[in-house]
């Protein structure tokens, strides 16, 4: 990878090709353990810096609960679809390891 990211693009079409793999990434996901995608956001800031870094935000209803998975996508670590398929297998496994079946306080976001 070189330092200035240029085999990735920008981080407008990174993101774009991030979010084009991750929302069917996670809306299968959902599909397949019973949960529900309530949005799939991105939001760009800048850093310390004052370069740019871009998160990923999922919010899924799953069991009872509406969690909240936020991870860094720019700068890159990998190519965007790539970095999508890591974000979906993560989100999945803290659904299923982290978030127990509804116990009273539903209202909560569960940050996973």
């Amino acid at each position: 990878m070189t330092d200035d990211h240029a085999t990735w693009g920008g981080p407008r079409e990174y993101t774009d090709a991030f979010l084009r793999s991750a929302l069917p990434a996670v809306q299968d996901l959902c599909e397949r353990r019973g949960g529900e995608l309530e949005s799939l956001t991105s939001e760009a800031v800048p850093d310390a810096t004052g370069e740019v870094v871009v998160a990923a935000t999922a919010v899924v209803l799953f069991r009872g609960h509406r969690c909240v998975f936020r991870r860094g996508i720019w700068p890159p670590s990998h190519p965007a679809a790539t970095r999508a398929a890591i974000f979906a297998t993560v989100l999945e496994e803290r659904l299923l390891t982290r978030v127990h079946p509804s116990r009273g306080d539903e209202t909560t976001p569960v940050d996973l």
